[in-house]
């Protein structure tokens, strides 16, 4: 079996093609205190949103992903911000 995203690995891993990556975010809307599931395409050189439609449950949201980009590899997310900073 391929590895795929799932709801114990969504927040870590995304799929990654040359300068595109796919995954799941999640949205918090305060107003109505629930949350949905964003499942996107990004172009990452030039932050550009490619593909997105937003769903109430996870399942949906990595259904839509893993059958649309599941051919893509799966890799961990980067970790954003300055990892080797001496600021730290």
């Amino acid at each position: 079996m391929t590895e795929a995203l799932t709801a114990e690995n969504f927040q870590e891993k995304v799929y990654r093609f040359r300068d595109r990556q796919a995954g799941v975010s999640i949205i918090f809307d305060p107003v109505t205190k629930s949350y949905s599931y964003n499942a996107y395409c990004l172009e990452t050189k030039i932050m550009k949103e490619l593909f997105t439609v937003e769903h109430d449950y996870l399942d949906d949201a990595l259904k839509l992903i893993n059958d649309e980009f599941g051919t893509w590899e799966l890799v961990d997310l980067a970790p954003s911000g300055c990892g080797s900073c001496a600021a730290k």
